[in-house]
């Protein structure tokens, strides 16, 4: 979901006024939808539907929207004396002399210098210049789009990199389980033929414990279901639609679920080796997951 377009533009207003601009947007990572804009006086009164209209287009991401206007004095208005200010600076001075005793004249090189006795007001923006604004900003939406696209194919080559060597290894988790189960079916058959001659024994209990030690080694419910969701991912990325990233990282989160599973029942070293690696795959895989709108 990493991104970024710029433009460059001149703005008209209804007086006239042309004043370039730049505007910006940048996409980073992240499970949900954010969006920041920094936008000069004239536009703040878009902020709102600026968010949606990122959010109905890129769904997902850290979205960065800038709009930098190059020259911002040429909006300000004409300059006027603020008089009450001016007013209130000269009875303060005339307070202060009589208060005093203080002489000497006040002159408008006294007054000039003090803040705030000149103001100006920055122009007003119109629908003339919202729609510049918006068609521009709705361009570059689509050249981040085609940045998105770009990326999300070769993130689509790794991911598939990755969902093979996760298909090797649950394979080699099989073969390692058919092996240790066929293993512990034997030892468990010589055990109950020696419970079964020694009579005296309470068989039936031994029996059971022994089956269901077999029971809790059985990985292969969680084989096929790991083998399900691998398929489901699979589909996943060849059928892309809206809000897919999101049902990926679920997708991967019952994947992590089955292989945490299959750790915990089998004690297997080669077992737990490969489990291991499977869950690096899945966590890269994971990561790369919010790459994904």
């Amino acid at each position: 979901m990493t991104g970024f377009a710029t433009k460059t533009l001149v703005l008209a207003f209804a007086d006239n006024t042309k004043i370039n601009a730049s505007i910006s947007i940048k996409s980073l990572n992240s499970r949900f939808f954010e969006a920041t804009c920094k936008l000069p006086h004239i536009a703040a009164h878009l902020e709102t539907d600026l968010i949606k209209i990122l959010k109905k287009n890129l769904h997902r991401g850290h979205i960065y929207l800038t709009l930098h206007l190059k020259e911002p004095m040429l909006l300000k208005g004409t300059i006027r004396p603020d008089l009450a200010i001016a007013k209130s600076y000269i009875d303060s001075i005339r307070t202060i002399k009589k208060t005093f005793s203080l002489e000497g004249n006040t002159t408008l090189s006294d007054i000039i210098p003090l803040p705030n006795i000149f103001g100006s007001e920055e122009q007003e923006g119109n629908k003339s210049l919202d729609k510049q604004i918006l068609e521009a900003i709705h361009d570059l939406i689509e050249q981040l789009i085609k940045a998105r696209q770009k990326e999300g194919a070769s993130l689509k080559k790794d991911l598939k990199k990755r969902m093979s060597a996760m298909r090797k290894f649950i394979i080699e988790i099989e073969k390692s389980a058919n092996k240790l189960m066929s293993q512990k079916k034997q030892e468990v058959a010589t055990v109950i033929k020696k419970i079964d001659d020694a009579t005296e024994e309470p068989s039936d209990i031994r029996k059971s414990s022994l089956l269901l030690m077999l029971d809790k080694l059985d990985i292969n419910e969680e084989i096929v279901r790991f083998r399900s969701h691998l398929e489901s991912l699979s589909h996943q990325l060849e059928n892309p639609k809206e809000e897919m990233g999101k049902k990926i990282d679920f997708t991967l989160q019952e994947m992590a679920r089955e292989i945490n599973t299959i750790s915990a029942k089998c004690s297997d070293a080669k077992i737990s080796s490969k489990a291991i690696d499977i869950k690096v795959e899945i966590e890269k895989t994971r990561e790369q997951a919010q790459n994904i709108v």
